[in-house]
């Protein structure tokens, strides 16, 4: 038996999908660097020089004669 020819096989419809847009890659968000703070240099404290104490100059008192 010969069957009809159908005709042309229908193309399987194959779903179109939407073009994907270029996929978005995240950026790594580079940190921000701290600059270096300088250390507070203290200031120097001039140490007290202790002055020499005069001693006391005894007075020559003229012996009686």
């Amino acid at each position: 038996m010969i069957y009809p020819n159908p005709g042309p096989l229908p193309e399987p419809s194959i779903p179109n999908p939407e073009p994907s847009p270029e996929p978005i890659i995240p950026q790594p968000i580079p940190a921000p660097v701290p600059e270096p703070v300088p250390a507070p240099v203290p200031e120097p404290v001039p140490t007290p020089i202790p002055q020499p104490v005069p001693a006391p100059i005894p007075q020559t008192v003229p012996a009686p004669v």
